[in-house]
């Protein structure tokens, strides 16, 4: 077996190992299937929610948004109500970049006064 003694060829083929699995390493996982699913943040996510949330609160079943974290990412939570299928289907998976989680919080109201 003949060794390849060029530093230039065997530094090709590590620069191109490299960038092969940096390229399979980036990207946040989609809801566990393993496909590597890359956002791009256009905004602040404070940005994001002053100006969607006026379009998200005209959602039935939808009281709320807010900020959170998840995974150690940045995401927008919406708060229903009461989650159903319907709803689902109606609710956004992404905004400009954020992944939106849904949280259930049942009937919000006022303590009497």
């Amino acid at each position: 077996m003949t060794r390849d003694r060029n530093p230039f060829r065997r530094l090709a083929w590590a620069a191109l190992a490299l960038g092969l699995l940096v390229a399979g390493c980036g990207g946040a996982s989609d809801s566990g299937t393993g496909r590597a699913r890359k956002t791009v943040k256009t905004s602040p996510i404070t940005d994001v929610l002053a100006a969607r949330t006026p379009e998200l609160l005209r959602i039935p079943g939808v009281i709320g948004t807010g900020e959170g974290t998840e995974g150690g990412e940045r995401v927008i939570v919406l708060f229903v109500n009461r989650r159903t299928a319907e709803l689902d289907a109606k609710l956004p998976h992404e905004l400009d970049g954020y992944a939106v989680v849904v949280r259930e919080t049942g009937d919000i109201t006022a303590p009497p006064r």
